[in-house]
């Protein structure tokens, strides 16, 4: 919409794993540095985590990229809600191995037969899993075994492991103690600080076409900063919404008085328990809801019993032996409660 407006080539803050606009930032850089290392020097498995929107997926991409260009056959897994036997056949699938209807070793054995004949012409192997923390134990424990596939000399298979900080908390389980002791290279991803921040939205910007043309304050960074956390998915979001506040003030300045109206934007938005910042809003909404279930649940219970107890033969037993006390008015002789005014109106008789 205000690409033209600020002589955009493309939309700067688009939320998509475009490689292109991965910022060569200190932590991402790194995080590239530490992948590569592990799976050319063949180290067997290797950890990649961080929070939801630093930018995981985005380097997992630009490793695909930096590996064709070393003779490293790759498998990226980008849904890991699989059964063990459905992720065997997908990383069978994207290494193009073709496996038919064979069985479980049947399938195995069609991979080690790869994975030897590449490592005999020099070449190695690797399979990027993202979103890991989505991994059940059982399908953990496949992946571990599939490290098995080695020489005396070297690992045939690298396995990437990336996911949320959950992941970390899964691999310390019992079970999967024997995968967690094999992972020789952990590296984490941090969100950006003020000045990276700053940077980031340079970047991206001029990988647009925009350098120049647009322009954020100082004090708009901060503020971009303090609202983000320095998350880059979030901070993608909140420059796209300046952008579009500029263009609609006919500005191409973002300063304090276009983020006060992104702002007010965003707090509307967390008003509705969405937060931009990450998944606390999905934890803010999913908390109201658990609380409405909870307080419907006890409110359930409490009428069923009350309709359990009130209309049982023993209750009202209890009841007319507990309302017996004895009153006189000038009607004649009544009993209190519920079952007293039955009785009482058994002993007048009939109105005159």
């Amino acid at each position: 919409m205000y690409e033209r407006f600020f002589f955009l080539t493309e939309n700067p803050f688009h939320v998509t794993p475009d490689t292109r606009f991965l910022y060569p930032g200190r932590c991402h850089k790194e995080a590239m540095d530490l992948l590569l290392f592990g799976i050319l020097k063949r180290k067997g498995f290797i950890l990649l985590t961080g929070e939801v929107g630093t930018g995981k997926t985005t380097i997992c991409r630009r490793l695909l990229n930096k590996l064709s260009a070393n003779k490293v056959a790759t498998a990226l897994v980008l849904n890991p809600l699989f059964s063990k036997e459905e992720l065997l056949d997908t990383v069978l699938e994207d290494f193009g191995i073709e496996a038919g209807n064979a069985s479980m070793k049947g399938r195995v054995d069609a991979l080690n037969g790869f994975l030897i004949r590449k490592a005999s012409t020099g070449g190695n192997a690797a399979l990027i899993i993202d979103e890991a923390q989505n991994l059940s134990p059982d399908t953990l424990e496949m992946v571990r075994l599939l490290s098995n596939l080695e020489t005396e000399k070297m690992k045939l298979l690298q396995i990437v492991l990336s996911g949320q900080p959950e992941l970390k908390d899964k691999l310390r389980l019992s079970e999967l103690r024997q995968l967690d002791q094999r992972i020789a290279v952990r590296c984490h991803i941090e969100p950006l600080d003020r000045e990276d921040t700053g940077n980031y939205i340079h970047n991206r910007l001029s990988l647009a076409g925009g350098d120049g043309n647009v322009k954020f304050t100082a004090e708009a960074v901060s503020i971009i900063f303090i609202l983000s956390g320095g998350v880059p998915r979030a901070i993608n979001h909140i420059c796209d919404r300046a952008l579009t506040a500029a263009f609609v003030a006919d500005t191409r300045t973002v300063d304090n008085g276009i983020m006060k109206m992104v702002k007010g934007d965003l707090a509307r938005e967390d008003d509705r328990g969405y937060d931009k910042r990450g998944s606390a809003g999905r934890h803010k909404e999913r908390g109201r809801y658990t609380g409405y279930l909870i307080g419907s649940g006890i409110a359930v219970v409490a009428l069923l019993l009350y309709l359990l107890f009130a209309l049982s033969p023993v209750w009202r037993t209890y009841l007319l032996t507990r309302d017996s006390t004895l009153e006189r008015d000038a009607g004649g002789v009544t009993y209190k409660g519920l079952a007293g005014q039955e009785a009482g109106l058994a002993r007048q008789g009939p109105p005159r």
